[in-house]
């Protein structure tokens, strides 16, 4: 009778744990400009979480979140989710994949072109929440107390105007721009002009090879948007993405010597301590197009 009583008990944790999991954050499959453009019907914020397939405190971070129903119940209710994390190294498409989650319908995405613009000068993991203007409200970092911190932290980023977290200095892995609260305005600045390029859905952003100038492209109705988004991102610092981003935009509106400067400036005016796979795209992108006829 022992026995029986409990595996009696055994089933009913493992009922309780079934109901239990993927009742947390819904960690939504789109992309970053699609969970903007969701948050506007939906009338919510955006809440992203980057980190690397690679990292420990990332995985358990996105398992956690994905499994707490308090949790989630807050956050679903106020934010469009998404997650998005490197795949550098491993053979895992998703944070999800690597730890076998089992939570139906949720899958990370990964685009590291977004992940450039954001995530790659923070520890990971790392927390951006948006207003449905795509202006970034609040950041913060690192796994512990998660869940006490997330909520403080969503309360925060609900305002519509950008919160900066103490010790924000601390956050920076180097010293691409200044650390101060004009940063997060850059850099949603950054990500506003960033969303007014076209780009097929079929990128490996991974491969530099497998993405080339003529993929990135403006249409005429988006390109005043573009730079009054691009100019406010540029005044405000600037840093390797916005340089980047700054040769593309003014290339498709046709002003190639201010292109050529800010593609020069990319390339050589950054510190060289990022991974090589981490700026290969982009190097190899800016050379392609306003170097190579150069070097022959």
């Amino acid at each position: 009778m022992m026995i029986k009583r409990v595996l009696q008990i055994g089933i009913v944790f493992l009922m309780m744990a079934f109901t239990l999991r993927g009742q947390g954050i819904d960690f939504k499959a789109i992309s970053l400009k699609e969970a903007l453009e969701q948050a506007k019907k939906d009338e919510k914020h955006v809440f992203v979480l980057f980190g690397t397939t690679h990292c420990g405190y990332s995985m358990m971070t996105y398992q956690r979140l994905g499994t707490n129903r308090e949790i989630g119940e807050f956050m679903n209710a106020r934010f469009i989710n998404v997650a998005y994390g490197h795949k550098d190294g491993l053979n895992a498409q998703s944070i999800g994949e690597l730890m076998h989650l089992g939570i139906d319908s949720t899958h990370v995405v990964l685009e590291n072109n977004e992940e450039s613009v954001l995530s790659n000068y923070f520890v990971s993991p790392n927390f951006f929440f948006l207003n449905p203007q795509g202006e970034i409200t609040y950041f913060f970092n690192g796994s512990r107390n998660m869940e006490k911190r997330l909520t403080r932290a969503a309360k925060k980023g609900l305002r519509q105007k950008t919160q900066v977290p103490l010790f924000f200095s601390t956050y920076f892995n180097n010293r691409m721009y200044p650390k101060t609260k004009r940063s997060l305005e850059m850099l949603s600045a950054t990500v506003l002009a960033y969303h007014q390029l076209e780009l097929p859905g079929y990128l490996d952003f991974s491969d530099p090879k497998s993405v080339g100038w003529a993929d990135f492209h403006l249409p005429a109705e988006n390109e005043n948007k573009a730079l009054q988004y691009l100019e406010k991102s540029l005044k405000m610092g600037d840093y390797y993405f916005n340089q980047f981003l700054a040769a593309v935009v003014y290339d498709k509106v046709g002003d190639s010597e201010r292109a050529q400067m800010h593609a020069k400036n990319a390339l050589e005016n950054y510190p060289k301590n990022w991974q090589t796979k981490q700026t290969a795209l982009i190097e190899t992108l800016l050379k392609s197009k306003f170097f190579e006829s150069q070097s022959d």
